[in-house]
This record gives structure tokens, sequence and C-alpha cells, in this order.
């Protein structure tokens, strides 16, 4: 087991997002990386291009500047993730051309952050791309024993957050006791009508009360409203 795997093994659960931000940021430091951050691909995003900070050690100004200058989008990264499952491993100079005669603003930013190098861990699903652990830094060690050391560790993370978030959404549940029935009962694919009949409540209560729910955790539609309430722990 690696150094990193290691750590994230002696952290007892129950986990939350301090504990593993501090931890990451332990094992980011073991590694020579500066900067670590956890960095989720929202399902819902308009075009499936954009990642969003989760947590890590990247100070609010830095993460405000990665985002207006559009490096959560840059399709070069964000496409090569999405379609690749294998680390992505890059160099400022390479990647951003901070070695031209005019960087570009996000190069500048970069180079005064000493983002200089580093690697993205990307957590694929069966079916779908979660995210990526992503590590930068002056001169961190990135042989290849580090990079598949480092991807076990991202997709531990990413278990381990899925865990505390869970934990967290079901303690804070938003819906009401009627909502979460009817939704349980939607996800076993019944009709509102059939809800209804189960429930004893007519039709149109069961169509507000999944509108509600719908509402409340910010889906498109029913069946989105039940799959998203099922990953949040809502349901459980």
């Amino acid at each position: 087991m690696s150094g990193g795997l290691e750590r994230l093994a002696a952290l007892a659960a129950p986990w939350d997002d301090a504990q593993l931000s501090t931890l990451l940021e332990r094992i980011a430091a073991d590694y020579g990386f500066s900067h670590v951050a956890v960095l989720a691909m929202p399902s819902a995003d308009d075009g499936g291009m954009a990642t969003r900070y989760l947590l890590g050690n990247w100070s609010e100004s830095f993460a405000r500047s990665y985002e207006q200058l559009g490096l959560h989008r840059f399709k070069l990264v964000v496409g090569a993730l999405q379609a690749d499952p294998m680390p992505f491993v890059w160099d400022i100079e390479t990647l951003y051309g901070a070695d031209e005669p005019e960087p570009t603003p996000a190069a500048k930013m970069l180079l005064d952050e000493g983002y200089l190098a580093g690697a993205l861990f990307p957590v694929h699903g069966l079916t779908a791309f979660s995210g990526a652990l992503a590590l930068a830094g002056r001169s961190p060690d990135l042989s290849a024993q580090t990079v598949r050391e480092l991807h076990l560790v991202a997709f531990s993370v990413f278990g381990m957050l899925a865990a505390a978030r869970f934990e967290e959404n079901r303690k804070n549940n938003p819906l009401s006791v009627r909502e979460r029935d009817c939704l349980k009962l939607a996800m076993l694919g019944k009709t509102s009508s059939e809800i209804g009949t189960i429930l004893s409540l007519s039709e149109y209560t069961i169509s507000q009360y999944l509108a509600a729910a719908t509402r409340k955790v910010n889906a498109s539609n029913r069946t989105h409203a039940v799959a998203l309430a099922a990953q949040l722990g809502y349901l459980s």
C-alpha cells in the first residue's frame, strides 16, 4: 500500500470535508505538490465541459481566478479527462505556453502561484466521468510509480467524499416525508395515479408533491429528481 493510501486508510469514519481536505494536503506534500483540489464534473453542466472545485487547499482568490480565466473549462484538459480514464500529466510551458514572449493571463496567474507542473487523476465510473484529483507544484515527483499510486488515491478520495456528503445530505434532507414517499414509489416505476392509490391521495396531490421535490433538488424532470435524490441520500 502506498503512503497516500495508508494515510487515507488510517482516517477513521465518519469523514467530513475538513478532514479530507487536510489529509489531501499532507498527501500532496509527501509527493512534492503544493496545490491539491478535488474537481467534480457536474452531470447537469451545460455542454459537459466544466469542472467544479469541491475541496482542497486552493485559496479563495486562486479558485476564483481559475474560474474567471476559464481554466475550469479548458477544453484540452477537460476533454482529455472525459475521453481517457488515464492520468493527465502536464507542465506549464507545454500546456499553457508560459515560455512565450507574452504569456496569457492564465499562464501568468499560474506562474505567480507556483503552479508549474502536475497531473490530474480522473475518476470514471462504468458510464460517466465523475471528476478528477488535481495536484500541482514547482517540482513534484511525477514518476510512473507516483502516478499509479495517486490514481488509486483519487478513487479512494472520491469514495470517501461521496460517503461524507451522503451522510451530511441525509441529515439535512430538504424533502418532506410525503415527497420522499412519492419519489421512492416513482423510483419503482409507479405512475402518479398508482402512487395516489397506494398513499390514498389524489393524482393531482401526488403530482404537486413530485413537482415540489423536483424543484428542491434542482432537477429537470421527475426521472432526474429520483436519480439525484437517491444519489444525495435523501431517499435512505
